[in-house]
């Protein structure tokens, strides 16, 4: 039964998500060929680059909170308002209703963010190109590059593994952001009236204190590190450094996030639900 309420999820959410994720694809092929040509090498041409790059900015951003709400509503709205009666009557346990939500709202919110983190790196490098074939001189610019630092000297980790870093980060913090939308709505569930309105607020209170413990966690390991560091060594090193601890420190908090909040949506899910 978990495979047709996973087959009637994915069909009634690509009416809205597909067009979006497609959104981001055609942006991104419009960016990276504007940028390839000489359309901004002019002086002139900033002021039309500069509402053009906060236009392509705030449609990602858009796209992405468009993809985060609606799966959030749709947890809502087909298991606890009025469609929720329905959806309770199926023949399915109530993990199998969770789960078919999980699955589907985190498949699409990974894509999106996978996707606009793909866009963006492919208008950097098409701008990057761009640059280098047309022979800046970066000397302009006051910019000493150093040809023979790698990529591990700048970024912390050598670029595959690198990747590989970013890309766990990707889904870990996808599926902590998913699952914190359902804690919440869960935990609000649970309060006898204003369900919607104390969902949102228990919302903002996670992410709060979520926020919090996070910068904590990332300043202590850079206080020890700046504590140890010299001037010379602050100056090639930091950026660097600061790679190395966030990375794993990062990824460690979604991956305590997304287990607790998975065992507390587990235990309120399987809870009767109190429908108004």
């Amino acid at each position: 039964m978990l495979k047709k309420l996973l087959k009637y999820e994915w069909k009634d959410t690509c009416r809205l998500l597909l067009p979006i994720n497609a959104a981001i694809i055609v942006l991104t092929v419009l960016g990276c060929a504007m940028l390839s040509t000489s359309i901004f090498d002019s002086e002139a041409s900033l002021f039309f680059a500069i509402p053009l790059l906060l236009l392509y900015v705030l449609s990602i951003v858009a796209f992405s909170s468009v993809t985060i709400i609606y799966i959030y509503v749709r947890f809502y709205k087909n298991l606890y308002t009025a469609e929720g009666y329905l959806m309770h009557t199926l023949p399915v346990t109530p993990m199998q209703l969770f789960h078919s939500k999980l699955i589907v709202g985190f498949s699409w919110f990974c894509l999106n963010s996978l996707l606009s983190t793909l866009s963006f790196m492919a208008l950097g490098f098409a701008a990057g190109f761009h640059l280098e074939a047309a022979n800046i001189n970066y000397d302009a610019f006051n910019m000493n590059f150093n040809p023979f630092v790698s990529f591990a000297d700048i970024f912390g980790y050598p670029l595959p593994i690198f990747l590989l870093w970013t890309l766990a980060l990707l889904v870990l913090s996808a599926f902590s952001s998913i699952l914190m939308g359902y804690v919440s709505i869960l935990l609000g569930q649970q309060m006898e009236r204003n369900k919607l309105a104390a969902s949102i607020a228990i919302y903002f209170g996670i992410y709060m204190v979520i926020q919090i413990i996070s910068s904590v966690a990332m300043m202590v390991p850079e206080i020890i590190t700046l504590a140890n560091t010299t001037e010379e060594e602050f100056t090639t090193n930091f950026l660097s450094e600061t790679f190395r601890v966030a990375f794993p420190v990062v990824n460690l908090i979604y991956l305590v996030l997304s287990v607790a909040f998975y065992m507390i949506c587990r235990a309120l899910a399987n809870r009767r639900p109190n429908l108004d």
